[in-house]
């Protein structure tokens, strides 16, 4: 991911609005982001007192909250108490989904210099404020390819820069982080460097924004992360997104383990450091999480040399299943064995790290060829392909 940019600035884009639509239902799914007039009537319940204060005015709101929730007069709150609480904005960003306008009107009114992260109170309440910035944030609609189209609902009606990252994958990622992470932002120099070489456009965002973000790699692709529960070393703590299409997924989700992501089994996830004068991203992992037959994750510290090698060994050792890589090597190195690749992978790696990996391919099923026969990892066959006599002692017979 560290390769050099070339110097080319992106254009600036027209920020969607934070407003809904005029003649929507207040409580409604929002409409595509565009530019709006604020509603007059955004929290009339704002006049009430206590919960047993209500009147027309309050019965007319409540009536419409019923009716968006698919709710009889019988069900949940009394009439008083939808108000009082609805008037409440950290209930209402607790409680309500992204796409309703009270959410969006609540947002809006937030201050901006004071971050909504700390007040949401649930992993829920906080994927829903990440879908929320998902829904306005326009970082989608950068095309993969130069010459590409944007892609998104919100692009089609928004002014978009038609150029995409330097660094592609790694540019999506860098700009979500970049614009939305509550660790330390990126210094003026720093900004200015990824405009002008990477396209990465940080942006002014408001601090009720900023939240827990990460970006996440897997061997040749880098997306999003953040952090909604409190074991930062379960991978459960956090949700992914697709900075490129705005797909939300879950840790337990066949998405992470497939295609372009974790197939090979392992995630990083770090935080931006810097981006210096020759174009190379600078990240510091927090924890690499490693899966293993079961499709169970793991998560780890790892040295910095450590997760080079988990990362490299794991990828290799599916190699033939990553077709594209698969070509490349035989277009450059015409007969090249899949034997040849593993022994040229671990060359210089510690044995005592080629045991802990073995923890994790031990069970699963591999190919020494594109559409080869599916083998299993096991004690015998991993002790073969390293071929490195030191390790049977690392690995006791019995760990099968």
């Amino acid at each position: 991911m560290n390769n050099k940019s070339a110097a080319v600035p992106q254009q600036v884009k027209t920020a969607a609005s934070f407003f809904p639509a005029p003649g929507a239902s207040f409580f409604g799914p929002a409409p595509q982001p565009t530019v709006q007039k604020a509603p007059v009537h955004v929290q009339p319940a704002r006049i009430q007192r206590t919960p047993q204060d209500t009147g027309a005015m309050h019965e007319e709101l409540a009536d419409e909250y019923r009716r968006s929730h698919g709710l009889t007069e019988e069900d949940g709150f009394s009439t008083g108490e939808i108000v009082y609480q609805l008037s409440d904005p950290a209930f209402v960003l607790n409680n309500e989904p992204h796409t309703s306008r009270l959410y969006s009107a609540t947002v809006l009114a937030w201050p901006e210099s004071r971050a909504i992260w700390p007040v949401l109170n649930s992993p829920g309440a906080r994927a829903t404020f990440v879908r929320y910035i998902l829904q306005f944030d326009q970082t989608n609609c950068r095309p993969y390819r130069a010459g590409g189209t944007s892609s998104g609902g919100s692009c089609e009606t928004t002014a978009t820069a038609l150029e995409t990252f330097e660094n592609v994958c790694q540019g999506f990622a860098t700009q979500m982080y970049t614009r939305y992470t509550s660790a330390t932002r990126s210094d003026a120099d720093t900004s200015s460097r990824l405009s002008s070489m990477a396209r990465v456009e940080v942006g002014a965002v408001p601090v009720k924004f900023h939240i827990p973000i990460f970006i996440a790699t897997v061997p040749g692709h880098a997306f999003n992360a953040v952090q909604i529960a409190t074991d930062a070393a379960d991978i459960h703590s956090y949700i992914f997104f697709e900075p490129q299409n705005d797909q939300v997924f879950t840790a337990d989700s066949s998405t992470l383990r497939s295609g372009i992501y974790a197939s090979a089994g392992t995630v990083t996830l770090s935080r931006l450091t810097g981006f210096n004068e020759t174009g190379q991203y600078q990240q510091e992992n927090t924890h690499t999480f490693i899966m293993d037959s079961t499709g169970t994750f793991t998560g780890m510290i790892l040295r910095p040399e450590q997760r080079l090698a988990v990362s490299r060994i794991m990828a290799d050792i599916f190699i033939a299943d990553d077709i594209a890589t698969w070509r490349t090597l035989q277009s450059s190195r015409p007969g090249t064995s899949y034997e040849t690749v593993i022994s040229e992978t671990i060359n210089g790696m510690p044995d005592d790290t080629l045991a802990m990996v073995f923890r994790f391919l031990n069970g699963r099923r591999f190919r020494r060829t594109p559409g080869g026969v599916l083998e299993t990892m096991d004690r015998t066959v991993f002790l073969s392909l390293m071929n490195r006599p030191s390790l049977e002692t690392l690995i006791p017979e019995g760990e099968d």
